[in-house]
């Protein structure tokens, strides 16, 4: 291992959960382009399957697991699967995510509790079933999970989305700084993204229905907000670039991983409003 290197990926096993596409399958395309072997999780069996057959296909090794993290049977049942056909885990990655973009007075208390369960649940459960098992990594073993820049700024009409991916840095920094208080090998990171181009505002409007059954088309303010959000993201980062962003962040023991660094200046501005001021700032993501 070089130097300069806290983590080597040769030889080492990674799950990653909302892994069918996105920034899952990204990373998972640099993890395998780097000699390790991936466990990709996702709700949709059909999709997640197929991009586990994808990298096979190119000579990887990749197994596909069908899993709702929301629900913590489901999360051991992706640990089981790992261990069953790898006896380690080296990696993890939580990066299954759903938002509903919706000003707070419109979201529902099951939209709340739903869009809470995938993005916040997911980590936690994922960090209690795995940690045990990366911990037993020698030289050392990662957490990672996918938070944003509005786990920093929290912009407007993206309610729970921005309250779970707060929670995710606060969980994550949590278990980095007992990592070094032990003095431990172990490390744990978050990822902020900014604008990727990926399908989760349309995938997350399947996901929501599929939990509930069908449910009343958005009107025209959902309609308008839904297709700027979607216009945004249409413009992003490819996620094979943010796959090996995130694949550097693990190998050199980063705990912030950000894919636009730049958008910090929105927090900083955020920060230089607090004191003497006590205001917030406008925080304008889109």
């Amino acid at each position: 291992m070089s130097d300069d290197l806290v983590f080597e990926p040769h030889g080492k096993v990674a799950v990653i959960t909302g892994a069918a596409g996105g920034i899952g399958l990204g990373m998972a395309r640099a993890f395998t382009d780097a000699g390790m072997s991936v466990v990709l999780s996702d709700i949709d069996a059909d999709r997640v399957e197929a991009a586990a057959a994808g990298l096979r296909a190119a000579g990887h090794d990749a197994i596909g697991v069908q899993a709702d993290v929301s629900q913590l049977a489901d999360v051991q049942a992706i640990a089981d699967a790992a261990m069953d056909t790898h006896k380690r885990v080296d990696v993890l990655c939580n990066n299954a995510g759903a938002a509903i973009f919706a000003k707070l007075f419109n979201v529902t208390v099951e939209d709340w509790e739903w869009t809470l369960g995938v993005d916040l649940w997911g980590p936690i459960y994922g960090t209690k079933v795995f940690q045990p098992l990366i911990q037993q990594s020698e030289g050392g073993g990662h957490i990672n999970t996918t938070s944003s820049v509005s786990g920093l700024i929290a912009g407007a009409a993206a309610g729970p989305y921005n309250v779970a991916k707060s929670g995710v840095i606060a969980l994550m920094a949590t278990l980095e700084r007992e990592f070094r208080i032990a003095k431990s090998l172990h490390h744990a990171s978050v990822l902020c993204p900014g604008p990727i181009n990926t399908e989760i505002s349309r995938n997350s409007v399947r996901n929501r229905k599929a939990s509930i059954g069908e449910i009343a088309p958005p009107g025209d303010a959902g309609k308008k907000l839904g297709g700027k959000i979607t216009d945004f993201l249409a413009n992003g980062m490819d996620p094979d670039e943010v796959g090996r962003i995130a694949l550097d962040g693990i190998v050199h023991g980063k705990f912030w991983i950000f894919t636009h660094p730049k958008l910090l200046k929105l927090y900083h501005e955020q920060i230089e409003m607090m004191d003497p001021d006590g205001m917030l700032s406008m925080g304008r993501l889109t």
